[in-house]
């Protein structure tokens, strides 16, 4: 297994263990009711991390998450510029630099959790929460077009480009459903059931890159 493999190994697993461990004591506590919140919308994904202990366990894994984040993306600029025929230092580099700093939006709308949850600064964790999603979703699906057009001039960008485009269609899928909610002033529990899903969508991204890096040693991109 590369390095480059087990980064996008551990971008997906570590975030969603977190998320999961987190969920299930908040159920084994008494905090939220056994329900599969993919489903039933019972509690939203910042709902686990808030009280102690489980909030020290949301916050280092999410903020350790992050960085793997950050690292995938800089894996993916190697690749990216390894594979091209000619290089697209600009496009690929602009993609990078948003990628990163949507990881980064999403470390400060964690760090900022405590369960002190009547002072927290709910407009900063919102915010940061929200450009992680949407400048995610857009940093994925332009790096899936990008991938589609190196695909049509002959290069080989491994074979998960299908499962990538599932995955950024069903991402404005939610997106859109996200939007009708807030429109609509719907319940909070359709929108945890679609911060979920877009949560898991987002991390599934970064685990597909395992099969496409198999042969991808990561070197110096200069």
């Amino acid at each position: 297994m590369t390095l480059p493999q087990r980064i996008a190994l551990s971008s997906f697993w570590l975030s969603h263990l977190t998320f999961w461990l987190t969920l299930a004591l908040s159920m084994a506590w008494g905090v939220t009711d056994i329900c599969i919140p993919y489903l039933t919308g019972c509690t939203s994904i910042t709902a686990t991390g808030i009280p102690d202990p489980q909030a020290f366990i949301f916050r280092g894994g999410l903020i350790a998450a992050c960085v793997l984040f950050i690292v995938w993306w800089y894996c993916m600029q190697a690749w990216l510029i390894e594979i091209a025929p000619e290089r697209p230092i600009w496009t690929v580099r602009y993609m990078v630099t948003a990628g990163i700093i949507s990881s980064v939006c999403l470390i400060i709308a964690t760090a900022v959790l405590r369960p002190d949850k009547g002072n927290l600064p709910w407009i900063l964790h919102t915010v940061g929460a929200a450009l992680f999603f949407l400048i995610s979703l857009m940093v994925q699906t332009r790096i899936t077009y990008w991938l589609k057009h190196l695909a049509k001039r002959g290069v080989d960008i491994g074979s998960s480009l299908p499962q990538k485009f599932i995955l950024v269609y069903a991402q404005w899928f939610f997106l859109g459903v996200m939007i009708v909610l807030q429109v609509a002033d719907s319940d909070d529990r359709w929108k945890n059931v679609v911060e979920w899903w877009m949560a898991l969508l987002i991390g599934l991204f970064y685990l597909t890159s395992y099969r496409d890096w198999a042969d991808f040693r990561l070197t110096d991109t200069e």
